[in-house]
């Protein structure tokens, strides 16, 4: 386990508990509560917004203020836009299970197939942590580290970890490594048949 996992475990251990129990009556909000406060001690949003789809997907327009605390909770973790859906959902009828406000992270709900390959295969979370690897990589001359990012950047169509790398290797130089050009082409070619 890395020194970054270590103190996350308790959180995760509790995320997971509190599924199960969720699991067990969808309609219990104390555990969609309780899940969503551990999901807050995670880094990045995907588990907060995971934990959020789920009480949105559990309850719906009767229970306008519970929906409206738990955005309030988690709205400085989650991307504007997302804010912005849950919002317009708050005084809705339940959420659909399957939606593209789901995580790898949710338990009822389901991601939508209507989301880009990216987010399906990773999270914005994944796609900024691989591109600062990635740079570090670039930096100490790890060739196996690069090839594996680009790679991943192919397979996954993960646009943004590769920009976020290459526009993070520019600044620092102005010529990128080998290979980056072509993984440039193959990702624009992926986004063109798109």
């Amino acid at each position: 386990m890395t020194e970054v996992q270590a103190p996350a475990r308790p959180a995760r251990l509790a995320v997971r508990q509190q599924a199960r129990r969720m699991l067990r009556d969808p309609l219990d909000a104390s555990a969609h509560l309780a899940r969503l406060q551990a999901a807050l001690q995670l880094p990045g949003s995907e588990p907060v917004q995971g934990a959020l789809a789920d009480l949105f997907v559990a309850f719906g327009e009767r229970e306008v203020l519970l929906k409206r605390s738990a955005l309030h909770l988690a709205r400085d973790r989650l991307a504007e836009h997302v804010v912005r859906w849950f919002e317009a959902q708050a005084g809705q009828a339940r959420l659909s299970r399957i939606t593209p406000l789901a995580t790898r992270w949710s338990v009822l709900a389901r991601p939508s197939a209507d989301i880009s390959t990216r987010a399906r295969r990773c999270s914005g979370d994944d796609s900024r942590a691989l591109a600062d690897q990635a740079v570090k990589a670039v930096e100490n001359a790890d060739a196996e580290a690069q090839a594996a990012f680009l790679h991943h950047c192919i397979t996954c169509h993960d646009n943004l970890a590769f920009m976020l790398a290459r526009r993070a290797l520019l600044r620092e130089s102005e010529k990128l490594p080998p290979n980056w050009d072509e993984v440039s082409r193959q990702l624009q070619q992926i986004r063109d048949l798109a």
